[in-house]
């Protein structure tokens, strides 16, 4: 159990985010850039690292340093906390000899992602703690309240509204078995996690994503978002094009971008020009080849993927903030409706022997 305990307290508080990421990448650039060598830059920052998976981290990469290997070599061995993305311009710095400058634009790059990320986190907070209240507070009332009103519908002896009747019956089920309820809860959400890690489960959820009608234009621009920064910031640091496609195809985080990215690598391994497959996939909107086209012609592809990932990360902000508006009203009419119907099932019997009695 000791074991068990320690593994969740190191997943829980020892994760490394984006924001240890773009802190770390700040943090070296500014050492080097002082004239400090790449392994004593480490050690200080494994003296204030505050996560102990950052601090195990960075000792093995003074290790890894000291016998003679380069950087992104040692960081490839902690794939769990860099990716290969990170990895990627860490190397393209090494080769260039412009590693401080490189780690510089890595940071500003990873605080855009990171700030956008938390936008979107953001916005499914509210919604969701919602939805979470208004479960705990229907159970409560299941446990607590209505025991209680039950036996005053007992002493009524008058026939009870179906309604009334069937929250009645969910009641007494809650009461007698709510160890059931938590398992049953407890096993759908561990089933679909585990539903969306397998090869499978991990596609259909995706795909479902991409093709729901109220928020398939989010997903779109938040994978395109995505998809653009993480072109941008490889093909601008050095990175060959199909490397370039192959790690953005890894970390764009859904399954079927991903199986169209390997596609376009294939083509492009041909010598198509990356435009031409892009423009014949329906999972990618006409502007990103269209775009595309203009960065291989004019030879600044960099440049204009980057102008394309401000233009989709400013309308998932504004999209973010316009189903946010909707959403609200939505939830307070699905929360007045569950109310009501509680409320009606509850009073409206007492109300009924009231107009009886007065009669």
């Amino acid at each position: 159990m000791k074991l068990n305990l320690q593994a969740l307290q190191t997943d829980l508080f020892s994760r490394v985010g984006g924001k240890d990421k773009a802190v770390l990448a700040r943090q070296l650039a500014t050492m080097l850039g002082a004239g400090l060598a790449i392994d004593q830059s480490f050690r200080i920052l494994s003296s204030q690292a505050q996560k102990q998976t950052l601090k195990k981290a960075y000792l093995g990469i003074v290790t890894d340093l000291e016998q003679g290997n380069s950087l992104s070599f040692s960081l490839s061995k902690y794939n769990k906390i860099f990716d290969p993305v990170f990895i990627a311009i860490v190397r393209s710095g090494e080769n260039s000899g412009k590693l401080d400058l490189v780690l510089n634009q890595l940071a500003d790059r990873l605080e855009l992602t990171e700030e956008f990320n938390s936008k979107i986190k953001a916005a499914m907070y509210y919604p969701a703690f919602i939805v979470i209240t208004m479960v705990v507070i229907i159970f409560l009332m299941m446990i607590f309240i209505v025991p209680q009103l039950k036996s005053v519908f007992a002493d009524m002896n008058v026939e009870l509204p179906l309604a009334t009747r069937m929250i009645i019956a969910v009641s007494n089920f809650t009461v007698k078995f709510w160890w059931l309820d938590v398992i049953v809860l407890i096993a759908i959400v561990a089933g679909f996690s585990y539903f969306i890690r397998t090869k499978e489960g991990g596609s259909t959820w995706d795909k479902f994503k991409i093709h729901l009608p109220i928020a398939r234009e989010l997903y779109t621009m938040i994978y395109m978002a995505r998809f653009c920064r993480t072109m941008s910031m490889l093909i601008q640091a050095g990175i060959p094009i199909m490397e370039t496609i192959a790690i953005s195809a890894d970390v764009i985080q859904n399954h079927i971008y991903t199986k169209s990215l390997k596609d376009v690598a294939a083509q492009v391994e041909r010598g198509i020009p990356m435009s031409v497959p892009l423009q014949k996939d329906k999972n990618f909107p006409p502007v990103v080849s269209e775009m595309i086209m203009v960065g291989e012609q004019t030879g600044k592809i960099g440049p204009v993927l980057t102008k394309l990932a401000e233009y989709y990360e400013r309308e998932t902000d504004t999209r973010i903030k316009s189903l946010s508006s909707l959403v609200e009203p939505v939830i307070i009419v699905i929360v007045g409706i569950g109310v009501g119907f509680l409320v009606f099932s509850i009073i409206w019997p007492i109300y009924s022997l009231a107009q009886a009695n007065l009669e």
